[in-house]
């Protein structure tokens, strides 16, 4: 009799337990519904969450879950929690709506039509579900069907929102704007206050630029909801980009009068400034950041303005107070990547990789940072590292056309043309205004002659971003290249019309008559055009070569000579005129003009070029050495002359300076493949050994698949070099075949031949080799091909 009292007892305790966890699960859920309606999400998320964890088929806790994943724009987790509503109760109708509009937002339109057609069969007058079923047919294309939905349910309700917004959008899809307005009117009149329908109805306005109505509807919303001061900024930045300063900075001034705590109207001014007048937005922000001393977003603001200005040095300190006082928070992050990419201005890629990656040690999907770190990887040459890195970009941000044009760029470094253009073409795809992804694809159908195509791809940037100067540039040279001088003309009319536009306009008329064959008519709009944009410095160069085809240099001489004692801050004139005495021999005055250039300018490096330049014709080696040495020694970071320095010691047969000058540029710059290719050319020509031969191959591997015939000639030569015979010679053949008046291409196809036993091929391609550098100023190599068609005739 004990033992059944005691089961008795125990079995009564854990039905006790079982009441008190339910009992605990709903006090935790009706504590997050509370939260919920006082708006404090945080705690309202902790407190559904509790409710789960207690009783996991909480339905309401998962609906509220979802609410505010609504709220936060988490559509992910929206979209999971709903369908566990609906799993543990069916007939929660307002999560079947909801479901659906995920599912019409992301195209499903099949499944958002099922969940719809659920609750209707259900719930016949559902005012929402009318709604959104008319949604889903205009999605489908269906107006007719789709306006149907709209009238039913505004038979019920004539102020149902959902349904008066439907109406309105299919009749602004239908570019009806008058009768889109009135639909909005109309309900405005029942619910004056709603603010979707406001938002609407300046959406109409928008459509059909009727720029009275915008500017009304802005004072409207600020009339009717004084609390949010988003409109009046929105109404600042509309006065702004239709002329009207004055207005914009009257509202702004107006508002923190109104608001004379508040810092965020004060920052709005600051923005204002910043795109208006950047000297007293400085004053402004210096003054609010000693009143404000601990307010986040006005460091920033600071340090984005110096960023702006190139004070690069300067926005340094803002960003790391930001670092400091804000650590792992979002504003702190984001200050740590601002400096990051200073870092990689800079030329520090190892101090901005530690400091993105301890942004991912905290965030390890960041995408900036995700995105600078694949930056890093291209610029030190690691191309497989950021091809897997952009991978992963793109398997996160599949919608990423930044990410899609690295991915292109890395494969364009391995040598992967195909690869690249399809994925230029995919974020084209998604953003038909990237300009990164527009400028190479169009690069790439102009050289294989598909102009028209190319034509098209710019025109469809440009109605994205008509003023990108860019793509109306290309525009214009494109049609020149096609002759389509009135097409060219209508472009640079275009441009006239953008600010600063008249001067490159005139320069492509003066293109325009000089394609023509009118060089006359092409000067007097080249002066034209540096009359009104005097560092047009093609427009000088093409005028020089009307001059030349007039066979009136001496007036081009006077024509310069005026304009650099106008214009007397401008280099390239200086440097233009000592290349006409260049033409005439007069070596003094051009070496004259240029070192007291390099005096005036010692940051411009084309002095330093334009020198050594003329040290070479003149055969002035070491003239020309020192040249590029005085250069880097103002300009030490500059790849250019650096460059310029390996390739005339390697003309001066100093082949170990040479050697030491490439090493330094790939060191600095591995992604350059100039560098590369001629580090390799030297390893295998001049400093042979088993360790140089297989290091040689391994730099030239990114030229397996290259598009440039001298680059994969270096490859093949490497392979060669290294015991391979069967690859290099297929190499070397498609090298032949496409440039065939290359004499070094034949004679390394014909060492190749010999390497393969086949004699007879070898003494052909290499007689060959002679032939053609016979006809080439310089073909170095001709003592190998001749020791060795005398080396190899007596054994045949």
């Amino acid at each position: 009799m004990k033992k059944i009292v005691l089961c008795v007892f125990v079995f009564s305790m854990l039905l006790q337990g079982c009441g008190d966890s339910a009992k605990k699960g709903e006090e935790y859920l009706q504590s997050g519904k509370s939260y919920y309606d006082q708006g404090n999400l945080i705690k309202a998320r902790v407190e559904l969450k509790n409710a789960l964890q207690i009783d996991g088929k909480l339905a309401d806790a998962y609906y509220y879950l979802a609410l505010i994943n609504e709220k936060n724009q988490e559509w992910k987790q929206m979209f999971a929690n709903l369908v566990k509503v609906i799993e543990l109760s069916p007939s929660n109708y307002d999560a079947r709506l909801k479901l659906a509009r995920l599912y019409l937002l992301s195209g499903e339109l099949q499944k958002a039509n099922n969940e719809v057609a659920y609750v209707l069969m259900r719930v016949p007058d559902s005012l929402d579900a009318m709604a959104l079923k008319g949604a889903i047919l205009l999605k489908q294309g269906d107006h007719t069907a789709a306006l149907a939905e709209a009238n039913r349910a505004l038979v019920i309700n004539p102020a149902h929102i959902d349904s008066v917004s439907l109406k309105a959008v299919i009749y602004m899809n239908q570019q009806d704007y008058t009768i889109a307005e009135a639909v909005l009117d109309k309900a405005l009149g029942e619910v004056p206050n709603e603010l979707s329908l406001h938002l609407l109805k300046l959406q109409v306005h928008s459509l059909s630029k009727n720029d009275v109505a915008i500017e009304q509807d802005y004072k409207t919303l600020i009339k009717n909801f004084p609390a949010e001061n988003e409109f009046t900024y929105h109404l600042a930045a509309f006065y702004k980009e239709h002329g009207r300063e004055a207005h914009a900075l009257s509202v702004l001034n107006a508002l923190i009068a109104q608001n004379t705590e508040k810092i965020k109207p004060k920052l709005a001014l600051v923005d204002f400034l910043v795109a208006t007048d950047p000297k007293n937005a400085e004053i402004t922000l210096l003054e609010l950041l000693e009143k404000y001393p601990e307010e986040t977003d006005l460091h920033l603001r600071v340090a984005n303005l110096y960023i702006q200005q190139k004070r690069l040095m300067e926005a340094k300190k803002p960003l790391t107070w930001v670092v400091e006082h804000k650590g792992q928070d979002k504003e702190g992050l984001a200050a740590k990547i601002s400096l990051a990419k200073l870092s990689i201005q800079d030329g520090d890629y190892n101090g901005a990789s530690v400091m993105i990656n301890e942004v991912l040690a905290v965030d390890a999907k960041q995408y900036d940072a995700l995105i600078l770190k694949t930056r890093i990887s291209l610029i030190n040459g690691h191309y497989d590292e950021a091809i897997a890195e952009l991978r992963g970009v793109l398997r996160d941000y599949s919608k990423s056309d930044e990410a899609m044009v690295l991915l292109a760029q890395a494969y364009l470094k391995k040598n992967s043309p195909e690869l690249a253009e399809e994925n230029f073409r995919k974020a084209l795809d998604l953003n038909p205004g990237n300009f990164s992804a527009v400028m190479p694809v169009v690069s790439r159908m102009v050289q294989s002659k598909d102009i028209m195509r190319a034509d098209e791809v710019l025109q469809n940037a440009l109605k994205i971003q008509p003023d990108h100067a860019g793509a109306l540039q290309a525009l214009a040279t494109i049609r020149l290249l096609e002759k389509d001088w009135l097409g060219a003309q209508k472009v640079a009319e275009l441009i006239s019309t953008k600010p600063m536009g008249e001067g490159f306009s005139n320069y492509l008329s003066g293109k325009i008559s000089q394609g023509q064959g009118f060089n006359k008519q092409a000067i007097e709009k080249y002066k034209l055009a540096l009359s009104q944009d005097p560092g047009l410095s093609d427009a000088l160069k093409s005028m020089s070569v009307c001059y030349e085809a007039l066979n009136q240099r001496k007036e081009m001489f006077a024509y310069l000579d005026e304009f650099i004692q106008n214009n007397s801050k401008n280099p390239y004139p200086v440097i233009l005129k000592s290349q006409l005495f260049v033409l005439e021999k007069n070596w003094d005055k051009s070496l004259g003009i240029l070192n007291e250039g390099i005096l005036k300018w010692p940051e411009v490096p084309q002095f330093y070029v334009a020198l050594a330049e003329i040290y070479k014709q003149k055969n002035d080696h070491e003239k020309e050495i020192n040249t590029y040495k005085k250069g880097l020694e103002k300009l030490p970071d500059n790849i250019s002359l650096s460059i310029s320095l390996a390739s005339a010691y390697e003309t001066s047969e100093d082949y170990d300076n040479a050697l030491q000058s490439y090493e330094a540029i790939i060191a600095k710059r591995p992604d350059i493949d100039f560098a590369v290719n001629n580090l390799v050319s030297l390893l295998l020509d001049y400093y042979p050994s088993k360790d140089n031969h297989e290091r040689a191959v391994k730099l030239a591997r990114r030229f397996e698949n290259s598009a440039t015939p001298y680059y994969l000639d270096t490859y093949g030569w490497a392979l060669l070099h290294n015991g391979k015979i069967a690859e290099p010679v297929k190499i070397f053949e498609k090298v032949v075949l496409q440039m065939p008046d290359i004499a070094v291409f034949k004679y390394h196809l014909g060492f190749a031949y010999l390497k393969a036993g086949e004699k007879l091929k070898a003494l052909d391609m290499l007689d060959a080799a002679l032939v053609t550098g016979s006809k080439q100023p310089v073909f170095l190599e001709k003592d190998k091909v001749v020791t060795l068609i005398g080396e190899v005739k007596p054994t045949m």
